[in-house]
């Protein structure tokens, strides 16, 4: 809790930043941001104007590309990447 805090406090990981760290697509890039603020994938979908099952899609390749499988795995990564950067 205290490192997703840290996280918010410091600036979001930018799309740009996720691309080329991961791979992502601008796609992935924004549902990750969405998740590392805390949406649950319905809300990221509302959000993001696309469909529940097309976020479970994108969840699954962002999990391929990240070498994670669950979302809590998934948001330890990237504050990793992150720190790796200061």
């Amino acid at each position: 809790a205290a490192q997703v805090k840290q996280l918010k406090e410091s600036r979001m990981p930018q799309t740009a930043f996720l691309k080329n760290r991961f791979g992502l697509t601008p796609a992935e890039a924004r549902l990750v941001l969405r998740l590392m603020s805390g949406d649950s994938l319905h809300s990221a979908a509302k959000a993001l104007g696309i469909q529940y099952e097309t976020v479970r899609t994108h969840l699954k390749s962002i999990f391929q590309k990240t070498g994670t499988r669950r979302q809590a795995e998934l948001v330890v990564v990237v504050i990793r990447s992150l720190s790796e950067l200061r």
